[in-house]
């Protein structure tokens, strides 16, 4: 029975190792996830600004067309 008890005791090390190999590749699935959900956001922020600027040419583009409005309003739809 104590040369059991010994053969557990020096397996503990082994284990502490072990969890923590499994605590630090943990530790990296999460930070490479929080990279992933970052470029995501990032993403969709730059689609968003482009989404609007292209909007924004377009409506400028049709404005342009139409003669933007009244002839004695100052350009740009300042005023």
């Amino acid at each position: 029975m104590i040369a059991e008890f010994l053969a557990a005791m020096k397996a503990i090390p082994k284990l502490v190792d072990a969890a923590e190999m499994i605590a630090n590749g943990i530790g990296t699935m999460n930070r490479r996830q929080q990279e992933v959900e970052a470029k995501e956001r990032l993403d969709d922020k730059n689609r968003l600004v482009h989404d609007f600027i292209s909007a924004r040419s377009k409506l400028r583009d049709t404005e342009v067309q139409r003669g933007g409005g009244d002839p004695g309003d100052p350009p740009g739809g300042v005023g």
